[in-house]
C-alpha cells in the first residue's frame, strides 16, 4: 500500500478533495501537494503534519518533485489562454512522464481522465484527456485511469440562479428526458483515494468509469433545483444548434468550438452517447444529484 503519495496539480477540485479524503484516512500516508503558489493550499492541510506544499508548474515541467513518493495522482489541467488543447496536453503530460520516469520510487500513478476519452476525434476539449491517456498510459509500473461523469457540482449556476425572482435556469442535456452520467465530488474523491491507497489488484493500464448511482437528465435537474430551494424554477433547454451562443458567454472565442464538441459527442447520436452504461468496469457511486446540491446550498 503507498504510504507516500504527490497530488498535481493540488488545486484541482479533484485534486483539493482527494487530498482532503487522503489526510483523513486511518491509514495515514503522507501528502505532497503540488502548487504553481503553495501559499493557496488550504490552511487545513497546512496545518497536518502528514502534508506538504511545494512549488511546481505541469505546463513548464519545473518542480514536480516526486521523490519519495509511491504513488502519484495527476489531473491533467485544461488551459483557456488561446493555447491548442492538444499542444498543451502534449506539453504538460510529457512533463509530468518524465518527471515519473526519473523517480523509480513511483510505482503507481493514478490518471484522472474523463468519460468518452478513449476517442481521438469529435470530443472537444476532452482531446486533452485522450492525449493524456495515451502519453501516460505506461508511465509507471501500475496505471490506473478514471473516467468520470459529469461532476453534479458543475451545476451549481442553477441553484446560484434559483436565487433570483422568477428564476430559469438552463440545461444543454436534451431532451429533457436524456439522461446522462453524474458524479459527486465526494463519490470521485473517495474512489481515487481508495485507488491511490488499496493494494494493487489489476492489471496496467487499467481503465475503469465512475458514476453516480443513477443518470440524470434536465427534467432529474430541474427537480433537485426545486426539492433543494423549495422555489418553482423555469427550464430552458440549450438545442443543438444553439450551443455555440450559449458557450460564447462562458469561455474564451478560441475555446467555443470545442465546448461544442464536446457536448455534442455527449447527446443522443453523440460518440460517447453509446458509453453511458454501468458495466463490470463502472464504480457506482452513492450520493444522488439532489444531496450534492443540498451539500452546495447549505
Amino acid at each position: 500500500m503507498p504510504t507516500h503519495i504527490t497530488v498535481v496539480p493540488a488545486s484541482t477540485q479533484a485534486g483539493r478533495e482527494t487530498i482532503r479524503v487522503l489526510l483523513q484516512s486511518e491509514n495515514k500516508p503522507s501528502v505532497r501537494g503540488i502548487y504553481r503558489d503553495p501559499s493557496k493550499a488550504p490552511a487545513e492541510f497546512l496545518e497536518n503534519t502528514n502534508f506538504e506544499a511545494v512549488k511546481g508548474d505541469v505546463g513548464t515541467g519545473a518542480g514536480l518533485d516526486f521523490q519519495g513518493s509511491d504513488a502519484v495522482f495527476y489531473i491533467p489541467p485544461p488551459t483557456y489562454d488561446g493555447t491548442d488543447q492538444s499542444e498543451w496536453a502534449t506539453q504538460t503530460a510529457t512533463s509530468v512522464k518524465n518527471a515519473i520516469q526519473g523517480t523509480p520510487s513511483v510505482k503507481r500513478l493514478l490518471l484522472f481522465s474523463s468519460v468518452g476519452s478513449q476517442y481521438d476525434h469529435s470530443i472537444g476539449v476532452l482531446r486533452l484527456n485522450h492525449i493524456s491517456d495515451k502519453i501516460l498510459e505506461d508511465a509507471a509500473p501500475e496505471v490506473l485511469i478514471i473516467r468520470p461523469g459529469y461532476f453534479q457540482e458543475g451545476w451549481n449556476h442553477a441553484l446560484e440562479a434559483a436565487k433570483e425572482d422568477s428564476p430559469v435556469i438552463y440545461s444543454w442535456v436534451t431532451p429533457a428526458d436524456y439522461k446522462v452520467p453524474m458524479v459527486s465530488l465526494k463519490d470521485i474523491s473517495e474512489c481515487c483515494a481508495s485507488s491511490l491507497l488499496s493494494e494493487s489488484t489489476k492489471p496496467s493500464p487499467y481503465y475503469f468509469k465512475l458514476f453516480g448511482p443513477r443518470h440524470y437528465s434536465s427534467t432529474d435537474l430541474k427537480k433537485a433545483v426545486e426539492d433543494v430551494t423549495g422555489k418553482e424554477v423555469e427550464m430552458k433547454l440549450v438545442e443543438r444548434d444553439q450551443l455555440g451562443g450559449f458557450f460564447a458567454e462562458q469561455v474564451p472565442e478560441a475555446h467555443v468550438q470545442d465546448f461544442v464538441d464536446m457536448t455534442a459527442a455527449a447527446l443522443p447520436g453523440g460518440i460517447m452517447s453509446g458509453d453511458f452504461e454501468y458495466g463490470e468496469d463502472t464504480v457506482r457511486g452513492k450520493v444522488e444529484l439532489v444531496d450534492a446540491f443540498r451539500q452546495l446550498y447549505e
